[in-house]
Formats: C-alpha cells, structure tokens, sequence
C-alpha cells in the first residue's frame, strides 16, 4: 500500500491537481485518497450512468474528462471495474492534457492494494504452550570498543569461587 500511496502524491505534483483518489464506485467509498477532501458522489454517479452505454459493453472506456466552469473531474477506470482512480483539478491552475497523461500512467502501472482479509487460526504457526507474544526485538546499537573492553576485563578480576571480602558470610 506505501506504493500506491507514494505513487498518488506524486499525482498530487502535478500543477493544478488538489485530490487523487481510489474510489470503488459501485460500493460507493473511497478507498484511499490525498489531498483536498472531494467527494466521491461524482464519480459513482457517471460511472452508474456510463455502466450501461456502449462504451463499457464493448470494454473501450479508458478514461474521462468532466469539465466544469472552475474543476476538472479526470476518471480513469483500473483493470478491477469496480475500481477507478478519480483526480480533481483546479482547470485554470494546471494543463489538462498533462494531468491526463499521468493520470493514464498511473492508472496503467498502480498495483491495486487488496482489501485486508480477516486473519484465521490457520494463518499463523502454533505458539508452544500458549505463551503470549515475544515483545520485538531491538535493534542492535554500536557499543565503544573502549567501553567493552573494560567491562570485559573487570568481569575477568571477578571470582566466583571465593567471597568478596567486603560482604561478610553468615
């Protein structure tokens, strides 16, 4: 998923774009999105409309252009057809035709990030005798060569056969 969302903000460069998102138009959410807080309502409703027409009977809807007196909406559907990548863009700050060309780029080399399935008992090896989780490991830190070799050399003065002297035995 940090692939695809990487792969989004660089959509977000281009000039005039204010949001880019992955919409699943029939099931009406959106999936991921950066940039200004559109809807997705638009969307969803001309891809209802254009659902039946011509176009996506014979498969040869790649992308739209929606034009508006101050916005462009740019909709590009992905190899899932539920799925489309929606862009919003200001028409008088950006290239339309430019934003088109990535917006196909992106639309032809995103990986679509796969919902999360729930987790089952048999996704997960056995744990021995029901132990709670191990805490994660940290990560080893560098340790001054100076400092362990004193550390080593004051745990070889140290005797376990014999008392201190300073603790009195009982």
């Amino acid at each position: 998923m940090r692939a695809f969302d990487q792969q989004m903000r660089e959509m977000l460069q281009t000039p005039g774009v204010h949001s880019v998102g992955l919409v699943d138009w029939r099931g009406g959410r959106t999936l991921a999105r950066v940039g200004a807080d559109d809807r997705s309502d638009d969307a969803e409703a001309i891809l209802k409309a254009v659902h039946g027409g011509p176009l996506w009977a014979v498969g040869d809807l790649e992308d739209m252009v929606v034009t508006g007196t101050d916005r462009c909406l740019l909709l590009a559907v992905l190899d899932d057809p539920d799925l489309c990548l929606q862009v919003w863009m200001a028409r008088d700050e950006g290239n339309l035709g430019y934003a088109l060309r990535r917006l196909r780029r992106l639309a032809r080399t995103v990986a679509v990030p796969s919902p999360p399935r729930p987790r089952q008992d048999g996704d997960l090896p056995p744990r021995r005798g029901g132990d709670p989780a191990r805490p994660p490991a940290r990560a080893a830190a560098s340790v001054d060569r100076r400092v362990l070799e004193r550390v080593l050399t004051a745990l070889r003065t140290l005797s376990a056969d014999r008392p201190r002297p300073d603790v009195g035995v009982a």
